[in-house]
């Protein structure tokens, strides 16, 4: 049998804030719904061993369904990896035994997973890259046999489902840099059933919505909300991070977002401008000064390394001493972090008492809020949006009633109507030139 390594998953889910590129993260309520899909299940049932017992007895019942319901829903997750135009590479599985949470389908455990992975790598049907500590999952791939499997019984992506029951709202302890992330098992409270209900909102009607990359369709959509604690023994409470993640759109290339429509229609991308700055002078309730607010003397055509500083001053909880790894050979010579700190404070005076406060997962909260909102509020209009963060992208004939939302969910929910700037699409053979001209200087 196929030795498989272990690695955590708040450790798997901590070596990156963002999802890994092109890798799909296992979804244990992913199962099928077609007829075609049903039938894969069931042949490939067939065809994998079950694991050895003493000669003369017989599989317990109950084990035997614990793994065909999970072999369902590999074989769910792996046609997502087959059939899906967002073209992952493989799919990240949880493979460590633990005590079932919240966040976890009751049918079956992370044993009955691992030898079901085993069984499926025994029998030709994926292949398995091992897991590497405090970096990364497993990740099992489709083979070419699971593949044909695939298109011989004519599977197609709507033939996937989700079972109702999957957690939304995550909490997680830790910094904003430790590899030592762990996900809470939290109760029950009105503010957490209220922001899963919101959830519950946003992504009913991004399912019911044809969203599409490439002109195929995506497969079930079920975005979620991360909160952050710094120790697992704080006080539970979701008002810091709080961002949103699932998306395939949210690692898809900028050169590549001309290939996404919705109902059709291309989509326009709208971003809220120099938002984090923008949201810590709400919070000081200061407007901020005129023009591009990551702009530093002496740094002109430096505006992507300026605006990764600028915001890891809200993420420190001591004095700044020294640069993000990766910056100081990024910046002209003769910056330091004390250099650059003092010349954003002489800039932004009434927000640098925010700095070196770890104010920024307050701030991230809120710019969530907003984007929530935006998102519900459109949803309440049968329109679906794809969130980025700090901005959506959302089909063309709904840009204006999108942008005049963002304005005003801003001001409800930061005492401030913040700008927002249509980011350009780039369409490939047309000299890079933007398919829809900004409207301003974007984030």
């Amino acid at each position: 049998m196929l030795e498989l390594k272990l690695i955590s998953p708040a450790l798997a889910v901590a070596a990156k804030e963002e999802p890994l590129p092109h890798v799909l993260h296992y979804d244990a309520w992913l199962t099928a719904g077609g007829t075609c899909l049903m039938a894969l299940a069931r042949q490939i049932f067939g065809i994998i061993t079950p694991p050895t017992i003493t000669p003369g007895r017989k599989h317990r019942a109950d084990a035997e369904e614990r793994r065909r319901l999970c072999s369902e829903t590999l074989v769910a997750n792996l046609a997502v990896i087959a059939l899906s135009p967002a073209r992952y590479t493989g799919l990240a599985v949880p493979l460590e035994n633990a005590k079932l949470t919240r966040y976890d389908r009751r049918d079956f455990n992370a044993d009955v997973l691992r030898t079901v992975v085993e069984e499926f790598a025994d029998a030709g049907l994926v292949t398995v890259e091992e897991a590497v500590f405090k970096e990364r999952r497993t990740v099992v791939a489709p083979t070419p046999r699971f593949r044909h499997l695939v298109a011989k019984l004519g599977v197609t992506i709507t033939d996937i489902v989700r079972l109702e029951g999957r957690e939304t709202i995550e909490l997680w302890s830790g910094s904003r840099k430790s590899r030592h992330k762990k996900i809470i098992d939290y109760r029950d409270t009105p503010e957490a059933d209220a922001l899963r209900g919101e959830m519950a909102t946003v992504n009913e009607v991004l399912n019911a919505a044809d969203i599409r990359l490439e002109g195929s369709k995506v497969g079930p959509i079920n975005l979620v909300r991360k909160f952050r604690i710094e120790q697992p023994d704080d006080p539970h409470s979701f008002d810091r991070h709080g961002r949103l993640y699932g998306g395939f759109w949210e690692g898809l290339p900028k050169d590549l977002r001309y290939l996404l429509t919705i109902g059709g229609e291309l989509v326009v991308d709208l971003d809220f401008v120099s938002m984090f700055v923008q949201l810590a002078y709400c919070r000081q309730g200061v407007e901020p000064p005129e023009g591009d607010l990551y702009a530093i003397p002496g740094l002109e055509g430096y505006r992507k390394i300026v605006k990764r500083l600028m915001v890891s001053l809200f993420f420190r909880n001591s004095k700044a001493q020294r640069l993000p790894s990766g910056t100081k050979d990024a910046l002209p010579e003769g910056w330091s972090m004390e250099r650059f700190k003092a010349a954003a404070s002489e800039i932004h005076a009434p927000i640098a008492p925010l700095f070196d406060t770890n104010v920024g997962f307050e701030l991230m909260a809120l710019e969530s809020e907003i984007l929530v909102g935006i998102l519900v509020e459109l949803a309440s209009k049968s329109i679906a949006a794809l969130p980025m963060h700090d901005g959506i992208m959302i089909a063309e004939s709904h840009k204006e009633i999108a942008i005049e939302t963002m304005r005003t969910l801003s001001l409800l929910k930061a005492a401030r109507e913040l700008p927002v700037a249509e980011k350009p699409i780039l369409m490939p053979g047309r000299n890079n030139s933007p398919l829809w001209s900004s409207r301003g200087a974007s984030e």
